[in-house]
């Protein structure tokens, strides 16, 4: 019968060292699981707004393809002439205010 109970305790301890090591396992996989969560909240969170700032940049460049494309008109070229060096196209008149 001794012979028998220590097999029982032996198989008892056994037991209760894998039962804990499994506890210590399930532990450190839960914190380990919180840990990537927060991670993936934090890059999913930094992903849109990257790409918020993407959007705005690529906005920004189609607005100045538009500018650059402008300015290369011969619209724009007079515009500039007449407002920044006050030149005239022939048969324009122009009226100078009085000097009162």
């Amino acid at each position: 019968m001794s012979r028998r109970n220590t097999t029982r305790n032996e198989n008892r301890k056994g037991i209760i060292v894998i039962s804990v090591v499994l506890l210590v396992l399930c532990a450190t996989l839960f914190v380990r699981y919180r840990y990537l969560k927060e991670q993936y909240q934090i890059n999913a969170e930094t992903i849109a707004k990257l790409e918020e700032e993407k959007k705005e940049e690529e906005e920004r460049t189609e607005k100045l393809q538009q500018q650059e494309a402008y300015q290369q008109t011969d619209a724009f070229v007079e515009e500039t002439a007449r407002e920044l060096l006050n030149l005239i196209r022939p048969g324009d008149t122009t009226i100078k205010p009085s000097e009162e």
